[in-house]
């Protein structure tokens, strides 16, 4: 089963989008894997499978809850659930269902949190998951992906179909850059990190489609001389250990920007990463600062919270001259 080489490089798509073609390959292929969603699969873009597959698919309604308890005893029935809802919805409201029916007997259950983070926009702070990471990483049994792109996505679907337990993957709305070519498809699995620039006055880790916004900063950057390394994480747990060696090799400031809460997400991780090797270390965290989301233009919400645009560039560049005046 591949689901490899099917987004063009540098064309923009929304992960909900790719996810919507993605899926279809894969509901070809195994014949075991069911669509579980919850009265939301045309935002979720899953009614496609759901027109050609109606056997396969169940629309559980606004009960989120019941969706994961439905997917769990699936899964014990050897099918392959695929959890389909917003991620604010899947983590908020059905924690304890995720935590105790799927995670404590370690089920084979795919949770598919769409809209994270501040980018779905006008939709408002209800709707949008700031913490979804931090409860999915506290979670005992369960991996974590946020991938940077399509073509991400869809090599992340591939390995945790082949992964016997269950995986949580962050999906954004908009439509982004691909910023991996389909030809760089990874031999054994999804990779620690990636290095998607090279700089050595600081050093800048991201997740996600925010991937795209970092390097955009990183451009930015350069053209005031400074070289800023941009390294993307797609697997938030279990965390690659070939990281904390990386890192202890680059004598630069470190930086975590992440459309997530500054608590439990990303930078969190890497800092229990480094915890765990016993590197002192000092890392600077670039999110949203214990506060909710907001309604507003998707760019405009990037901005007014530091991650995008001038903000980023000058809280980055700041690091940088810390660094040269030390």
């Amino acid at each position: 089963m591949s689901h490899t080489a099917i987004f063009e490089h540098l064309t923009p798509i929304s992960l909900r989008d790719a996810y919507a073609r993605i899926v279809m390959a894969v509901g070809e292929s195994q014949p075991d894997v069911m669509m579980l969603d919850a009265d939301l699969s045309k935002s979720t873009k899953s009614s496609g499978f759901a027109d050609k597959w109606p056997e396969r698919h169940m629309n559980i309604g606004i009960a989120e809850q019941n969706m994961v308890g439905i997917a769990a005893g699936l899964a014990t029935m050897n099918k392959i659930p695929l959890v389909n809802t917003f991620a604010a919805f899947l983590t908020r409201r059905a924690c304890d269902q995720i935590a105790i029916s799927v995670a404590y007997p370690k089920l084979n259950v795919k949770f598919f949190g769409f809209h994270g983070g501040i980018n779905l926009g006008e939709d408002g702070a209800t709707q949008q998951a700031v913490e979804d990471i931090a409860i999915m990483r506290a979670i005992p049994n369960i991996r974590v992906y946020s991938p940077i792109d399509a073509n991400d996505l869809a090599w992340v679907t591939e390995e945790i179909l082949a992964y016997q337990g269950p995986t949580y993957v962050r999906l954004s709305r908009f439509p982004s850059p691909t910023l991996l070519a389909p030809e760089s498809h990874p031999e054994n699995g999804t990779p620690a990190f990636r290095v998607m620039r090279e700089g050595s006055d600081v050093t800048v880790l991201t997740t996600g489609t925010l991937t795209a916004k970092v390097l955009a900063a990183a451009d930015v950057m350069a053209q005031r001389g400074l070289e800023a390394r941009v390294i993307a994480v797609t697997r938030i747990k279990p965390l690659g250990r070939e990281l904390a060696a990386s890192l202890a090799k680059w004598d630069t400031p470190v930086a975590v920007v992440e459309e997530h809460s500054v608590h439990g997400g990303l930078a969190d991780a890497v800092s229990f990463l480094l915890d765990e090797h016993a590197m002192p270390h000092l890392i600077h965290r670039i999110g949203i600062n214990d506060r909710f989301g907001e309604s507003g233009h998707p760019d405009a919400l990037m901005e007014s919270f530091g991650l995008a645009g001038s903000p980023l560039v000058e809280r980055l560049t700041s690091l940088c001259t810390a660094k040269g005046a030390a």
